[in-house]
């Protein structure tokens, strides 16, 4: 199959063709994708372009490279629409995944000035203490977020008597303690895993997290600071800009 009859360069000609052939089922999910002298042979293109193409692929997210075992197709991403005020726990479960998480710590927090100065956004919250819930969130048993979740002392103690590996935070507070949460302010960036961050989410010191900041509100009353660290090769986020009318923002999860 020759690309050479086209003018648009060869590599951008590879990638698209490889990533329709990836959307259309040509290779199935998980499946070992084909060597560079196998897409050479196939494509009649050099090996800088099969390099460029796929290198490419793995950058958007569709191919994955395992040391010693080859290229191999991601899983499909799921999203997660931003614009509905929900946790991970409740948007996983509601596109038929199913979540787990680690709950690494459950203590009460004085809120002293140095414990403010080292979190500015618990200021937010006028008690002299809260709770913090710090957990692991996963998808198929897969470290996916590492998240510090505070909480007024009166409702982080009542969620701390559930089993918090199986079910969400946010379910917890509207089912079991009845708060209505209207709205939330959130934060997001760009960081990199540090000692503590690595360690829980499996990555190397270095590697590239994502960063969501979040202050939840019921009615005008803030009820939650939380404090997100996501794989940046597992979660991504899409914004979809119009020119009349409210922004679109999603996050993405690649499974």
């Amino acid at each position: 199959m020759d690309l050479r009859t086209e003018s648009i360069p060869l590599h951008y000609q590879l990638t698209n063709r490889l990533r329709d052939g990836i959307r259309d089922g040509v290779w199935s999910l998980g499946e070992l994708f084909p060597t560079d002298k196998e897409l050479m042979q196939q494509y009649g293109v050099s090996s800088t372009t099969v390099r460029r193409a796929v290198g490419q692929l793995v950058q958007e997210g569709l191919l994955e490279r395992k040391a010693g075992k080859g290229t191999f197709v991601r899983k499909k991403p799921v999203e997660e629409t931003l614009g509905l005020l929900t946790g991970f726990f409740e948007e996983m479960s509601s596109r038929g995944f199913t979540p787990s998480a680690a709950v690494l710590n459950l203590s009460v927090v004085e809120l002293t000035p140095k414990e403010v100065e080292k979190v500015p956004l618990l200021s937010v919250f006028r008690n002299r203490k809260v709770f913090l819930i710090e957990k692991i969130q996963k998808l198929n048993d897969e470290p996916i977020a590492y998240l510090r979740s505070y909480w007024p002392y009166e409702h982080g103690a009542r969620m701390a008597e559930f089993d918090l590996t199986k079910v969400g935070l946010y379910e917890i507070a509207t089912k079991e303690l009845h708060l209505v949460l209207t709205r939330a302010e959130e934060t997001i960036g760009s960081d990199i895993a540090r000692k503590k961050v690595a360690e829980h989410l499996g990555v190397r010191v270095g590697f590239p997290i994502l960063t969501m900041d979040r202050i939840a509100f019921s009615g005008t009353e803030p009820v939650e600071v939380s404090l997100n660290s996501y794989r940046a090769d597992r979660y991504m986020y899409k914004i979809t800009l119009h020119q009349h009318r409210t922004n679109n923002i999603e996050g993405i999860y690649l499974s």
